[in-house]
């Protein structure tokens, strides 16, 4: 019975772990593409929305 739950916890988890980096790297390209456009550095943007998600797109939104 614990093997199951387990398995299914752990199956949940990687899901969820890979829909947030999928997300991370959605983000990451249309915040890189449009600091690109706007003459920003895209690369920093990018990395730091990669790593920080919704709290470096947020940053990004404030400073653009």
């Amino acid at each position: 019975m614990r093997d199951d739950r387990t398995r299914t916890y752990a199956r949940r988890l990687a899901r969820l772990a890979g829909v947030t980096a999928v997300v991370h790297a959605v983000l990451a390209w249309l915040v890189y593409r449009d600091a690109a456009a706007r003459d920003v550095s895209g690369p920093r943007w990018a990395a730091l929305t990669l790593v920080g998600g919704l709290f470096g797109l947020a940053g990004y939104l404030r400073r653009r």
